[in-house]
């Protein structure tokens, strides 16, 4: 039984184009470098993306990175 005070977030926006340009990176397992708004640089494939994470796999069998899509500065295709 739910209560007034749980949390449910809205269904991912796909008529947006970034999340469509994201889910083309994931279909095509598409190698990104991604620059987080402190600085870090991360590569590797995303596996996901929600309405607050991308799931970020550094290398082939690596556990996935989570990163708060609001942390991110720039997305940028390698290769």
């Amino acid at each position: 039984m739910g209560s007034s005070f749980e949390h449910h977030p809205n269904d991912l926006d796909t008529s947006q184009p970034g999340v469509r340009q994201i889910q083309v990176w994931i279909r095509s397992r598409a190698t990104l470098s991604v620059l987080m708004l402190e600085g870090t640089s991360l590569s590797g494939v995303a596996r996901w993306v929600d309405n607050e994470y991308l799931g970020l796999a550094g290398e082939p069998g690596a556990d996935v990175m989570l990163l708060n899509r609001q942390a991110i500065a720039v997305i940028r295709v390698l290769g």
